[in-house]
């Protein structure tokens, strides 16, 4: 074999460096766990269901900056996602699923689980569900929450005043 031959063989061989970045980071995933990950890896991942060739990295962490954070990103509107260059329908539809999945996955834990029990499940639950969901009226039949102390305090004061009477805590005590 020439030298030329081997030269261009040996050129063949090596790859760039971001040939097989996918499978790397897919079995990082799964080996170290997602939580391992860095949102925009995770994001890039995601991504990979709207773009099967191309390097999605850029377009991974210009969504998280555009949009202020990894779940920001996920909880954007459709409109907003398809605003943002080189994310295309398939792209804004796998990030619109991924959100509806996790959403669906929390409602089924919720469901097994007593929700009155685990008042942690049921903030982490809320929040998720409603803090970045679209804006909507305060939902009917919900009491309003309790008054804190000190306006409990300041409203019994104002019945005992009312009534003529003073408040257990406004009498002065004399040693």
């Amino acid at each position: 074999m020439s030298k030329s031959r081997r030269g261009l063989s040996d050129a063949a061989v090596s790859a760039p460096h971001f040939h097989g970045h996918r499978q790397r980071l897919r079995e990082r995933l799964l080996a170290a766990g997602a939580e391992n990950l860095p949102d925009y890896e995770l994001m890039e991942v995601l991504l990979f269901a709207g773009n099967p060739r191309g390097d999605t990295k850029p377009l991974a962490k210009e969504l998280i900056e555009h949009f202020g954070g990894f779940a920001e990103a996920l909880s954007a509107d459709s409109d907003e996602l398809l605003a943002v260059p080189g994310l295309g329908v398939a792209g804004a539809a796998a990030l619109k699923s991924i959100r509806e999945t996790a959403l669906r996955l929390m409602k089924a834990e919720l469901r097994e689980r007593p929700v009155i029990g685990s008042w942690d499940r049921l903030i982490d639950y809320c929040r998720a569900h409603i803090a970045y969901g679209p804006k909507c009226a305060p939902i009917s039949g919900i009491p309003p929450p309790l008054p804190r102390p000190q306006e409990r305090a300041d409203s019994a004061r104002a019945a005992a005043a009312r009534h003529g009477r003073p408040h257990p805590r406004t009498i002065p005590v004399r040693w």
